[in-house]
């Protein structure tokens, strides 16, 4: 499915959508360049979640977990695998645990970084930018 996404309340609308679906144990990647959108769209979902702690990308410390006040998520992790050189970095700091795991939700920015440690069903989401500023294409898969 390639949907258009216009401004950041239609990214808000993609996430409720989803977060709708997703039931935990899910693991979600998402795949873009700089600036187009990956971390906003992590931001929509913690909300839907009732993260209450302020998301930004884990760039530097890799993995972030966050507690959420939702059912039957009850953990939120999130990752970003944009300074990696392998996912042999990520198995170190046991993301492979959060796998599958029934009340969690793992999103993981830059995944095409490290797709081959993701799960065979992880659902795979790409952000391309569209002509104007602000305008985005998201594919899942």
């Amino acid at each position: 499915m390639k949907q258009a996404i216009k401004n950041l309340n239609d990214l808000n609308k993609l996430a409720k959508k989803l977060m709708a679906s997703f039931k935990g144990g899910e693991v979600v990647g998402l795949v873009g360049e700089l600036g187009a959108g990956k971390t906003t769209f992590v931001q929509f979902l913690a909300s839907e979640l009732g993260v209450q702690e302020k998301v930004n990308s884990p760039t530097f410390v890799l993995m972030k977990v966050y507690q959420t006040s939702t059912s039957p998520i009850k953990t939120l992790v999130h990752v970003d695998a944009y300074r990696l050189h392998n996912s042999e970095e990520l198995k170190n700091i046991g993301l492979q645990e959060y796998f599958g795991k029934p009340n969690t939700l793992v999103v993981i920015e830059w995944a095409d970084r490290v797709k081959d440690i993701l799960p065979k069903n992880s659902m795979m989401i790409n952000f391309t930018e569209g002509e104007a500023e602000s305008e985005r294409f998201v594919e899942i898969n």
